[in-house]
């Protein structure tokens, strides 16, 4: 009896042990108590993507920067452009990784640029950059010469109307003529690019001439223009010791002649503007011809001539 007794006993307490375990069981898979911290959560973030190798920075908005790429697609122009949100994760450097102060990367330079994989369906695109690489310049620069960076802000500022995006499609240096090239192309006709020089010393925009040669070049007044009795000729010279002379003859007779000074001599070229007057022309067609002479012989060289008409 006492066996038996013994023998329902255990098998008692071994229910009795069996339920406690399942209740633990159940109570881990419920709500965890409020003394205890949950389990922190990863944000997983995929690679950055790149958007453009050869963009320019041509807006600033506080840290939203306007980045934009001229793109040839399959033969059909067009631009590539995002409004970038820059935050504190943003990587700003240059090629060799050195870090970049935002400040540094100012409108005019050329960037690569990624974002972080997330794109607002907009024109501009609108998405927050993970990485900007700032491109130093290749070519070594004449003394006195702007930057490229300088010369691309200039053109930028120098444009009128408004449009939803520009970029840069070429920038050249040319030596030899002291100003930097830059085509910019807007989204609205991207197949239509802007040549805009840019003064290589003064970092000011060179007019683009109405006539010119190796010595001169004529602003005002166009080819084929009436002129008044009296004009106003704006250009500029590259000639020694800035010197040159002009006439105004209409086939016939000179109807005036000077000689003017540019603000400049060469190698640079300087600004002049000039006044003309004449008297009656023996007929409608005049050319106004700018030249200078030789140093040698006194020979007339680097005639440039410009056709008008008489009032």
């Amino acid at each position: 009896m006492r066996t038996l007794k013994k023998l329902h006993l255990l098998v008692l307490l071994c229910f009795v042990v069996l339920l406690a375990a399942c209740g633990r069981s159940a109570g881990s898979a419920g709500p965890a108590p409020a003394n205890s911290s949950p389990e922190p959560v990863t944000e997983q973030k995929g690679p950055a993507v790149k958007a453009m190798d050869k963009g320019h920075i041509v807006q600033k908005d506080g840290n939203r920067w306007l980045i934009t790429a001229y793109a040839d697609k399959n033969g059909t122009p067009s631009i590539d452009a995002y409004w970038f949100t820059v935050t504190e994760q943003t990587v700003l450097e240059t090629r060799l990784g050195q870090t970049v102060n935002p400040d540094k990367m100012a409108v005019g330079v050329q960037v690569e640029a990624w974002h972080t994989g997330k794109v607002a369906e907009s024109y501009p695109a609108q998405t927050t950059a993970a990485k900007i690489v700032m491109q130093e310049e290749q070519i070594k620069l004449p003394e006195g010469t702007i930057s490229q960076t300088a010369a691309v802000q200039s053109a930028l500022q120098s444009l009128t109307g408004t449009t939803a995006a520009t970029a840069v499609k070429n920038i050249s240096l040319q030596t030899d003529d002291g100003y930097w090239k830059v085509e910019i192309v807007r989204h609205e006709t991207p197949d239509q690019p802007q040549t805009i020089r840019i003064d290589a010393r003064s970092g000011k925009g060179i007019p683009t001439p109405v006539a010119e040669n190796d010595a001169f070049r004529i602003f005002a007044p166009k080819p084929g223009t009436k002129v008044p009795k009296t004009f106003t000729v704006e250009g500029e010279a590259r000639v020694f010791e800035a010197a040159f002379s002009w006439e105004l003859e209409d086939g016939h007779n000179i109807l005036a002649k000077g000689h003017e000074m540019a603000e400049e001599g060469a190698p640079a070229w300087g600004r002049f503007k000039f006044e003309v007057s004449y008297e009656n022309a023996s007929q409608p067609n005049l050319m106004l011809i700018l030249f200078i002479h030789s140093a040698k012989d006194g020979s007339i060289q680097h005639q440039l001539i410009l056709p008008l008409k008489a009032s």
